[in-house]
């Protein structure tokens, strides 16, 4: 009987609150979700394609945790929508997988395959016959993208108000952080 009550509380709870029933929960997405550019090649073939991930133009990455190019010509903190984006400046097909994990990091979502070579083994495009120079072209652009410097401007905006005490900023007086303090445990 109790059990019924408790249904119909949940019933009056979700009417009053207009939330949507149980069945409408959140759903994790699909890692295998893929995003095609030009949008017309949907069901193209990548597997020839080049894979190529964020971690392979970070400046502040070694050699050990996956960057493929020189220092010097790779950019800070890259991520797959700015890639994708030179990649259509260069008019390169490829596809966005941004759920998929890099597998040396395990918080670096993102992934681009890249078409270099047509179906005679030729380049694509003759700025970028390799891997390596379209991730050095790609280290070069992204730099002096739109996108970036408004994604860079929205970031430097959040850190100064979290600095600044806004919302789930720093702490208070009295919130702790400090040793515990207690009866120490153990022989002495």
């Amino acid at each position: 009987m109790s059990s019924r009550r408790k249904q119909k509380q949940q019933q009056r709870l979700e009417e009053a609150s207009g939330a949507p029933p149980a069945e409408y929960e959140y759903v994790t997405p699909d890692p295998k979700t893929k995003i095609t550019w030009p949008r017309t090649s949907a069901g193209i073939d990548d597997s020839k394609f080049v894979c190529i991930w964020p971690n392979n133009l970070d400046s502040k990455k070694s050699l050990v945790l996956g960057r493929r190019i020189p220092v010097a010509a790779a950019c800070d903190d890259p991520i797959v929508e700015e890639m994708s984006e030179v990649c259509q400046f260069l008019k390169l097909a490829h596809v966005v997988e941004p759920y998929k994990l890099y597998p040396r990091e395990a918080l670096r979502y993102g992934r681009l395959k890249v078409q270099l070579l047509d179906d005679n083994g030729d380049p694509v495009h003759e700025d970028v016959p390799t891997r390596k120079a379209l991730c050095a072209k790609m280290g070069e652009l992204i730099p002096k993208l739109q996108i970036r410097k408004k994604r860079q401007q929205r970031e430097k905006e959040l850190v100064q108000q979290q600095e600044a005490g806004g919302p789930g900023g720093g702490q208070g007086a009295g919130a702790g952080g400090g040793k515990k303090k207690g009866k120490k445990k153990g022989r002495r």
